[in-house]
């Protein structure tokens, strides 16, 4: 393992076209920003083991829907 020390605003890359950028640092919490190819996954360890759907079931960059086509689509919220 490669052990590194950045401060605020410095950033790491990796390979050609992967950037780890550190962008806040905080007591106890550290925030970064990745750049990567859309075709490079990026998963928070935590999530390592959540269900994973097959290929097949999976969405594209292109099919996933916009903002706006998930507003017109959105159930509207009923008073309880």
């Amino acid at each position: 393992m490669l052990v590194l020390s950045r401060k605020s605003n410095e950033s790491v890359q990796i390979g050609e076209d992967i950037v780890i950028k550190i962008l806040n640092i905080r007591p106890g919490r550290v925030r970064i920003g990745i750049e990567a190819p859309l075709d490079v996954r990026i998963r928070r360890e935590e999530t390592l083991f959540d269900v994973v759907f097959p290929p097949e079931l999976e969405l594209t960059l292109e099919e996933f829907p916009t903002a706006n086509e998930m507003e017109q689509t959105s159930v509207p919220a009923t008073a309880c």
